[in-house]
């Protein structure tokens, strides 16, 4: 009676159970897939990510960026105007923020804020006032749910924008997209 396989042909049904057993392991945990459970306080060391607008095909997609320093509006707002990096130029994104000269103010009082650009900023295009309006409500939902603020919503964000010289703009939380995110 002849075997049913080669010693060659054992050893290759070896290797490939093998590597199929590897390969269930590695594919799966055991640990249902679920959405964002909110579960208790934030753990320590972990650092929000702040998500900024920036825009691809006129459309605006929040990008998640995680930044070494303390995590405030101020920062949010002031990374957004340096505009996207060339990874994500690659990626189509841009801007419609104008160069400043200097850093512009942020102030904050309840889900208002009031963004202060320096004299001789050109006047903001709706698209680049959205793109401010939304990185500021983001970044005030994560500052607010950090703090212990809670209720918080992006859309109860109002930003005002004074450009000394050539006046103001206002812009609503409620007019963000939700999570589009190009990572």
């Amino acid at each position: 009676m002849r075997p049913l396989l080669t010693r060659r042909g054992r050893r290759a049904a070896r290797s490939g159970l093998s590597l199929t057993a590897a390969a269930l392991l590695l594919s799966s945990c055991g640990i249902p897939s679920t959405g964002v459970v909110e579960a208790g306080e934030a753990a320590t060391g972990i650092r929000p990510a702040y998500v900024l607008y920036f825009v691809r095909q006129d459309t605006l997609l929040g990008v998640r960026s995680q930044v070494p320093g303390t995590f405030d509006i101020g920062t949010a707002v002031e990374l957004l105007f340096r505009g996207p990096d060339a990874i994500l130029g690659r990626k189509g994104l841009t801007t419609e923020l104008p160069p400043l000269a200097s850093t512009p103010t942020v102030r904050t009082d309840g889900a208002r804020v009031s963004v202060g650009l320096p004299r001789g900023t050109e006047p903001l295009t709706r698209t680049a006032l959205s793109q401010l309006t939304c990185t500021i409500a983001n970044a005030r939902l994560v500052v607010s749910a950090g703090s212990g603020g809670g209720g918080d919503t992006a859309s109860s964000t109002k930003v005002t924008v004074t450009i000394p010289g050539a006046g103001q703009a206002e812009g609503s939380g409620d007019t963000c997209p939700g999570s589009a995110t190009a990572e």
